[in-house]
């Protein structure tokens, strides 16, 4: 019997699929995984908590950026009216930079 796999693991897929350097090309897995660990970037996990918080909804789609000043997730959901916000969070911290929306 197959499993749907639970958000938190799509939630990562995503992020590893769409991660990219802002000038520089793809994140691979390896850096996103090294940038997790050295503590540069929170878990895919507490960025989404994150958000949601700031907009309840559903993930459509995550990137991680290299910015001058550091990271960023720019976090895209789709929320129950069926509207798309746009959220840049530092990856560091989690805290909102931009909301599309306001």
């Amino acid at each position: 019997m197959h499993k749907a796999a639970p958000a938190s693991t799509i939630g990562i897929v995503a992020l590893l699929m769409t991660a990219r350097l802002a000038a520089d090309g793809p994140l691979d897995h390896d850096e996103v995984k090294r940038l997790r660990e050295s503590g540069q970037i929170l878990p895919m996990s507490q960025v989404l908590e994150a958000a949601y918080r700031l907009r309840p909804g559903q993930l459509v789609e995550a990137e991680l950026e290299r910015e001058h000043d550091g990271y960023r997730y720019e976090i895209k959901i789709l929320d129950a009216a069926g509207q798309i916000h746009q959220l840049e969070l530092d990856a560091a911290n989690a805290a909102l930079i931009r909301d599309s929306d306001r």
